[in-house]
């Protein structure tokens, strides 16, 4: 038996589905695999790759399988080396994130170009000193008629609208469209040699565009791509495959446009059907789901329009399966209470189940109340920089919100110049450390739990401790910065957050947090507005994100779903719900 022959067997042995099957072992080198949810789309891809790896018939490069996580890339390292293929995952080969592959074979070798240096490029890692006030770095946004906001170049986002490029500023500064009276801010950032994360791949269109010769030699390397995940492909990532198949690369396109839910980052529902038009390329389907029951498979069908998916089998017991609650109370305590609940009969450990929300409002309203959301200019930041931490766990975004702080209020002090004269000096990478330990340690940033009057004190005294240990010597004026205005009489005696200890310890995650995860029992809760929105699209048969993020939601579920709805939607609708194939969980 030849060691194709062997390969052909020992992926065989594995038993795949028909569907699967002709998605691994096809002769056509490009197509859209239309993977439904929990089909083993992974597992497919991997195999996929092996075997066109095992099969390469050129004689110069390599072949790339590109994904969106790091997770999804350990997946197929993982699986490549069980076959004994592990060869294939070195060069001429790409097993790699698509951010990852841009960075190394285009913007690293090539940015230059843009920058106008002499060396690499390096992503912005966050602003220098000076940068804030640097006016050629710095945008200007209309708040409303009366007042204007700071854009800096790393926060300002390009995005092309055919053949023009426009810019926005980024979500966190309002997302509003942009224009310049002078130079383009991006372009002066890139002429300093960094480039932001929004900014990686619309400098590397800037590239290609420039030096068309760079693409073709690009196709060359890679003349086969698989591309895992597809649905996520923004805008400018959509651009850039375009390039290289307009050059001779055969792409393979892997995703379902169902599960597209990052439009926020400028992906599309409806990139894989225009490219796959645009490249007339067949369509594959992956229809089974290995993680969902079949009562769950067809209520869901129901959600997402995509008659083709079926259950892994029937459920294990009569408990399992899909359930609407009709919650009339505040914070989704009935949905919560009736859920522990049926898990319990469902025979199914919390630690295994999730309660999946909508967005963060939701996530926030279930973990528990906020008090501070009337504070006033700089505590309110920090007051929200302390949220992040201590509820969302976002330590990063945290300490970038206390750095822009602290320099804002320290800038009369003279200090940051001292630092922006010498960032490299001792006295610089001193200051970062202390703002990363003020903000990791409640004993610095105080903690979200302390009350409104406490926290405010708590502040002061720890900002000026860190003040001293700079070095400085003309300190601020904290009481003009750090203020209570804003706090109700009844607020200064309680927690600036107060988290509910009604609910089951179950793990609770917004539906982009749980994407690609596989989860015993699910609770989906959402507002009115929301649900109504999913039925409104469902009954119109349209492809609206907010159907998409509800779809995704629900086929994270293995064996138990319920879905909490809020009572003014769940009394006009409970009948549609029941003939989608969901219970009413009494």
């Amino acid at each position: 038996m030849s060691n194709l022959d062997q390969l052909r067997q020992e992926i065989l042995d594995q038993n795949p589905t028909d569907e699967q099957r002709e998605a691994i072992f096809s002769d056509d080198l490009e197509y859209l695999l239309r993977a439904a949810p929990g089909s083993g789309k992974t597992w497919t891809s991997s195999r996929r790759f092996i075997w066109r790896g095992a099969n390469w018939p050129y004689a110069a490069g390599g072949l790339a399988l590109l994904s969106f996580t790091n997770t999804a890339v350990r997946e197929f390292e993982t699986a490549t080396k069980k076959v004994g293929r592990k060869e294939l995952l070195s060069d001429p080969n790409y097993l790699g994130t698509f951010d990852a592959f841009v960075e190394r074979f285009i913007v690293g070798p090539f940015g230059h170009l843009i920058t106008g240096g002499n060396r690499r490029p390096r992503l912005f890692s966050g602003p220098r000193p000076g940068d804030w006030g640097n006016q050629s770095l710095l945008a200007c946004a209309p708040i409303d008629a009366n007042r204007t906001q700071t854009i800096p170049a790393w926060e300002i986002v390009p995005y092309p609208v055919k053949k023009e490029v426009r810019f926005k500023a980024s979500n966190q500064f309002g997302g509003k469209d942009l224009t310049f009276n002078g130079e383009n801010p991006v372009s002066v950032l890139f002429r300093t040699g960094r480039y932001a994360h929004a900014h990686r791949v619309y400098m590397a269109d800037r590239i290609l565009k420039a030096h068309p010769h760079l693409t073709k030699c690009l196709a060359r390397r890679f003349p086969e791509i698989v591309v895992d995940e597809a649905q996520d492909t923004n805008i400018w990532l959509l651009l850039l495959l375009n390039r290289m198949h307009k050059a001779g690369a055969k792409i393979t396109l892997i995703g379902d446009p169902d599960q597209c839910i990052y439009e926020f980052s400028m992906a599309s529902a409806t990139s894989l059907q225009q490219l796959k038009e645009a490249w007339q390329i067949p369509e594959k389907p992956l229809s089974k789901s290995f993680r969902c029951n079949d009562v769950i498979a067809q209520a869901v069908c129901n959600i997402s329009g995509n008659s083709q998916l079926r259950g892994s089998g029937p459920p294990l017991t009569n408990v399992h399966g899909a359930y609407i609650v009709r919650d009339s109370a505040k914070g989704f305590a009935t949905s919560v209470n009736k859920y522990e609940a049926v898990l319990a009969k469902a025979n199914i450990h919390q630690r295994d189940a999730a309660i999946v929300c909508r967005g963060n409002v939701q996530l926030e309203t279930l973990r528990g109340q906020v008090n501070y959301s009337k504070l006033k200019g700089k505590t309110s930041e920090l007051a929200l920089a302390a949220f992040y931490r201590d509820v969302r766990k976002d330590f990063h975004r945290a300490f970038k919100m206390v750095s822009a702080v602290i320099e804002e209020i320290t800038k009369d002090a003279g200090f940051w110049e001292i630092i922006e004269n010498n960032p490299e000096s001792e006295q610089a990478r001193d200051a970062k450390l202390k703002i990363w330990q003020f903000v990791r340690s409640s004993t610095g940033l105080p903690s979200i739990n302390t009350s409104g009057a406490d926290w405010v004190e708590e502040l002061r005294k720890n900002l000026s401790l860190m003040f001293k240990g700079f070095g400085m010597t003309q300190l601020p004026t904290l009481g003009h910065f750090i203020k209570k205005t804003g706090l109700a009489v009844e607020q200064l005696t309680l927690p600036l957050f107060q988290p509910h200890t009604l609910f089951p310890p179950i793990r609770q995650e917004t539906i982009h947090q749980v994407k690609g995860e596989s989860i015993d029992g699910v609770l989906v809760v959402g507002s009115s507005k929301f649900f109504n929105s999913v039925v409104q699209a469902i009954t119109a048969n349209t492809n609206e994100e907010e159907r998409r993020l509800a779809y995704v939601a629900m086929t994270r579920a293995r064996h138990l779903l319920v879905v909490g709805l809020p009572k003014a939607h769940f009394d006009e609708h409970e009948k549609l719900w029941n003939s989608w194939g969901f219970k009413t969980l009494d």
